[in-house]
């Protein structure tokens, strides 16, 4: 890990030690449909987006201590809480999307014999709420952030085939108040994910939408979608494989989009 990425990691937390980041972490992200690749100019169905923050990256010892990732800043990816993801590419249907792509989580941690990671897909509350128009790199993209509901997307994503689609905006709902000035929300909607068998330096994250859209019907000719509104019935199944009651917004179960190649 170069000397000055330590350090922005050390300076973004300033009550640790940097003898505590000793260890470099790249954690790549990949899409998949039912586990085989999934691209923008691909077969059907053909990724149309898909892009997520992540926040509260931890990693667990083979004796059960978990233990903090820290984010390396690397703007505009990541600051010293968040970090997005981006692995839609602007190209073929992914047309309405940009270049730029960011495939991977870039931290450190502690040295150890690691067996499980954990991360949260969302954005904390503290940082959810606040104005996008003056918040730092990744916050201050706005297509990642619902202005009517003060809120971010926490997850962008979607496909499409000759004749169908289905694409889904997943964040916080329900929410009391305006930018800067909300005091809570009905519908949490953070989706916490635990993978076993992480490996550092080995491990790949997949984010399958085979096992995301399990339930949507994309061979009826109609285009769908879910944005996380209380009435959206196409939401449920999606939710259900996100391990999230979309009737509470809290997890209810266990995710099954995501997990380790």
């Amino acid at each position: 890990m170069p000397a000055r990425n330590l350090l922005a990691v050390c300076l973004a937390a300033l009550s640790l030690s940097c003898s505590r980041w000793d260890l470099g972490l790249e954690i790549p992200f990949v899409a998949t449909w039912n586990g085989v690749p999934l691209t923008c100019d691909g077969s059907e169905p053909a990724l149309t987006d898909l892009r997520f923050y992540i926040s509260n990256p931890r990693i667990v010892t083979t004796d059960g201590v978990a233990r903090d990732v820290g984010f390396v800043v690397e703007k505009p990816w990541q600051n010293d809480v968040v970090a997005l993801i981006d692995l839609e590419d602007g190209t073929g249907a992914c047309r309405d999307g940009t270049t730029e792509i960011a495939t991977k989580l870039v931290g450190v941690a502690r040295n150890g014999d690691y067996r499980t990671l954990r991360f949260t897909v969302g954005v904390p509350f503290r940082l959810n709420h606040a104005n996008p128009l003056t918040a730092s790199p990744p916050l201050d993209d706005p297509a990642m952030h619902w202005h009517w509901r003060s809120g971010y997307k926490f997850l962008r994503a979607g496909v499409r085939t000759a004749s169908d689609g289905f694409w889904i905006h997943v964040g916080s709902a329900g929410c009391e108040g305006t930018v800067g000035n909300v005091t809570g929300c009905r519908f949490a909607n953070r989706i916490d994910v635990e993978l076993d068998g992480f490996v550092p330096g080995e491990s790949r994250v997949a984010v399958d939408l085979g096992k995301l859209m399990t339930g949507v019907d994309l061979d009826d000719g109609t285009a769908t979608d879910c944005s996380s509104g209380p009435a959206e019935q196409d939401c449920i199944a999606p939710f259900r494989a996100l391990g999230t009651d979309f009737g509470s917004g809290r997890q209810a179960g266990e995710q099954r989009v995501f997990s380790l190649l």
